[in-house]
């Protein structure tokens, strides 16, 4: 299952926020976390792009053994 642009945008937003949340800060709403300047706001960023991209190698990697199946 491949995941659209808007939907990629929404994940690494959503992700970020919670990593960011797991060190005990919380940004308003409205704040857009990948347009962030701060060194660790912007790690988090890193970190949801990173796992979102294990995600998608992880799910292709079943998709090709289940074709050779």
């Amino acid at each position: 299952m491949e995941i659209g642009l808007f939907q990629k945008d929404a994940l690494i937003e959503k992700l970020a926020r919670k990593f960011y949340a797991i060190q005990g800060y919380v940004v308003p709403k409205s704040y857009r976390m990948q347009s962030a300047t701060h060194p660790a706001e912007r790690a988090c960023v890193a970190m949801a792009m990173l796992a979102i991209e294990e995600f998608e190698s992880i799910e292709f990697e079943c998709e090709e053994e289940s074709e050779d199946e």
